[in-house]
C-alpha cells in the first residue's frame, strides 16, 4: 500500500519512520556516500520541519518497501540550499505550490525476499503516482527534485513533465535539479502512460485502533 502521514501521525508510526531512516543511511550513506551520518539512522535538519513521508508498505504497515520526503519550498529545503550555488535564482522556487521531494529510496532487498517477482521499477513508477496524486490533492502544481541520469529516464518514461534547471557534480554521481509539472492534467498524463487509472494513494491505515481491537 502506498499512503501519507504527516507529524501529527508519527508517534503512531514510528516503526515504520524507523525502518525509513535506516534505510536511507543505507542508501545514501553507505551506498551512494552522499551524506554522512552515525548510529545507522540518516536524519537531517529537514525532518524537524515536520515534513509529510510518503510510504510503500506491506497492507499491514509493518514493513518500509520505499520511502520519500515531501516539504513545500515556502519554508527552507534541502534542494533550494544545497543546489542554491548551482542555480542562483533558486528563491524563485520558493512557493507554497512547490513542493520538493527528496530521500527517495527504495529496499530492493526486502522487496526480494517478500516480493521476488516484484521489480523496483514498478514500485518507482506507482511513487512516482503517489506523489502526483498527493500533489493533485493538495494544490501543488510543481515538484522540485533531484534526479540521476537513471530515475530522469524512468520518470520521463512514465510520462512525467520534467524541466532540468540545474546539475552539480558534488555527488557520487552527476545528480540534477528539476521541476516537474503537478496537478490533474499532469496526472492524468502519467496515468495514460502507464495505463494505470486506479488510485494509488490510500489513506493511513489507522494502526492504534486496530491494535486495541485485536487485544480485546
Amino acid at each position: 500500500m502506498y499512503f501519507a502521514i504527516e507529524s501529527r501521525q508519527f508517534a503512531e508510526f514510528g516503526h515504520l519512520l524507523d525502518q525509513m531512516f535506516n534505510l536511507r543511511h543505507r542508501v545514501f550513506c553507505e551506498q551512494l556516500k552522499w551524506v554522512e551520518a552515525e548510529g545507522g539512522l540518516e536524519r537531517d535538519q529537514y525532518d524537524d520541519l515536520n515534513p509529510i513521508y510518503l510510504f510503500h508498505t506491506d497492507p499491514d504497515a509493518q514493513y518500509v518497501y520505499a520511502a520519500a520526503r515531501l516539504m513545500p519550498t515556502s519554508g527552507p529545503t534541502l534542494l533550494t540550499d544545497v543546489f542554491s550555488a548551482t542555480v542562483p535564482d533558486a528563491v524563485a522556487f520558493q512557493s507554497p505550490f512547490v513542493w520538493e521531494i527528496t530521500r527517495l529510496c527504495v529496499d530492493d532487498e526486502l522487496m526480494k525476499k517478500h516480493y521476488p517477482n516484484r521489480r523496483v521499477l514498478e514500485v518507482l513508477r506507482m511513487m512516482l503516482l503517489a506523489g502526483m496524486e498527493f500533489g493533485a490533492r493538495n494544490g501543488v502544481e510543481t515538484f522540485l527534485s533531484n534526479f540521476d541520469d537513471v530515475r530522469l529516464r524512468i520518470w520521463r518514461r512514465a510520462g512525467a513533465r520534467i524541466d532540468i534547471v540545474g546539475r552539480t557534480e558534488a555527488f557520487s554521481t552527476p545528480v540534477m535539479l528539476g521541476l516537474t509539472e503537478s496537478g490533474r492534467d499532469a496526472l492524468q498524463a502519467v496515468r495514460d502512460q502507464l495505463g494505470h487509472h486506479e488510485r494509488v494513494l490510500q489513506r493511513a491505515p489507522k494502526l492504534a485502533a486496530r491494535t486495541m481491537r485485536e487485544a480485546a
